[in-house]
């Protein structure tokens, strides 16, 4: 047996220290870790010195089980001795009894770290119950939660606050609810379709890391929906949002990485007005050093360069994107042209045969990038039936003056051979930088 020491019949969990024992059991459900309880004499009220809580509602069969649960927890360890509490349930917006009653027993906790997780329609949060624990908050997770409406608040620890398919009362109270916490560094929001906030203001002095998440094609807002980011210190920002209609970015740290999979949409809007919408997103992220960009993001942006041709990124230094295969002969030197000081270029190529291949685009654009600072490319790709990530490798070899190296990561699961003949072509082709190294994996 792996876990008794040889010859002593000891296991070697067991003679661990108490402290580092509890801290294991805390990574479990707290039904898991009551079950240790029969283990040995040791184990027996092992579980009840860990000082997290995780319930979930379809573990009891009582109407309230969960506070009794509670209770008899705190009655033995005390009330300041709980720091972590989460709660999976399946309630809805009739029926939030549980809820409220596990609340109103941790009034008087220093609860640390506070976790809803809803699993079926949404259940309502009434934030007067975890007003006696926002002064000990570090951490805040929701998940499928209507907020009630509530006044000003203080989170004065709070550092991480992620909200799953979370409904604010208001847009006033989102930006409460940001703005109260001066410490918080990770924000996560995933809005849910039928949260009807208008303008989402993401006011932070201390944010390093935001993700915001909008991707239901049912929202009910009025077409009118923006983000507002002032955050001076941010160093990670992730925007997937499918009906964009406007983002403000007013301060990001210099070295900001930024993830984007927009899809700019305008209800109810004229052409013109999502250009500009386009327009006001590039000129926002046109100082950022480090870019991870969708295909969708990147063909809406490479079919409005031409409203401003002279756009550039001239900051950004690396660059991973995602492109059809067929259209990239096209795309890929336009791309590169907005990215005169590129340094670093990770390319993943996926197949759509609905999309045909561009014609000329190689042989006309000579980004600047490629005689003055590109030194490294990394593409994935399937073997396509024209081999266009070959052409694509045979255009950066004989075009970039600085390229040092260059791998092409050919997709396992394919099938599909090269003629005889046409690799060791590419491999032998001219290159313009004599220390380039190409590797075909």
């Amino acid at each position: 047996m792996q876990g008794r020491v040889r010859g002593s019949g000891e296991d070697r969990i067991s003679i661990l220290p108490e402290p580092l024992l509890c801290h294991i059991l805390s990574f479990l459900r707290t039904k898991d870790s009551v079950r240790t309880s029969v283990l040995s004499s040791r184990w027996r009220d092992l579980w009840l010195w860990v000082p997290r809580l995780d319930l979930d509602k379809s573990d009891f069969s009582d109407d309230n089980p969960s506070a009794s649960f509670v209770d008899k927890f705190l009655n033995f360890r005390g009330e300041s001795y709980l720091r972590g509490f989460k709660l999976n349930t399946d309630h809805d917006v009739y029926d939030i009894s549980t809820l409220d009653a596990c609340l109103m027993r941790l009034d008087k906790c220093k609860i640390q770290h506070f976790e809803i997780e809803n699993c079926f329609g949404f259940c309502i949060l009434l934030m007067p119950l975890i007003i006696p624990m926002c002064h000990t908050l570090v951490s805040l997770k929701l998940s499928f939660v209507i907020l009630s409406k509530f006044g000003s608040l203080s989170l004065p620890c709070l550092e991480i606050m992620h909200f799953e398919k979370v409904i604010f009362p208001s847009d006033k109270s989102a930006e409460v609810l940001i703005a109260c916490s001066p410490v918080l560094r990770d924000l996560r929001i995933s809005q849910s379709g039928d949260d009807a906030v208008e303008v989402l203001r993401v006011c932070s002095a201390s944010l390093k890391s935001f993700t915001l998440k909008r991707t239901d094609h049912d929202y009910v807002g009025n077409g009118e929906y923006t983000v507002v980011i002032d955050t001076p210190r941010l160093e990670y920002l992730n925007l997937k949002d499918y009906q964009c209609q406007g983002f403000k970015i007013v301060s990001m740290s210099e070295y900001v990485r930024v993830h984007v999979d927009v899809v700019f949409e305008v209800i109810g809007g004229t052409v013109l007005s999502k250009r500009n919408i386009i327009c006001d997103f590039l000129s926002c992220v046109s100082n950022v050093r480090y870019m991870t960009i969708s295909r969708r993001s990147l063909e809406f942006i490479y079919r409005h360069l031409e409203l401003k041709p002279r756009f550039k990124f001239h900051d950004l230094a690396r660059l991973r994107a995602t492109m059809f295969s067929n259209s990239s002969p096209e795309m890929l030197p336009v791309i590169l042209e907005t990215c005169p000081n590129l340094k670093h270029l990770t390319l993943e190529l996926v197949h759509d045969s609905l999309v045909t291949e561009g014609t000329s685009g190689l042989l006309t654009v000579l980004p600047r990038c490629l005689i003055s600072s590109l030194a490294s490319v990394d593409i994935e790709s399937p073997i396509t039936d024209k081999a266009t990530e070959l052409k694509l490798v045979s255009y950066l070899l004989e075009n970039s003056t600085t390229l040092k190296k260059l791998v092409l990561r050919l997709n396992q699961s394919c099938r599909d051979k090269y003629e005889p003949g046409l690799l060791k072509q590419v491999l032998e082709s001219p290159r313009c930088s004599s220390l380039c190294q190409l590797v075909i994996l």
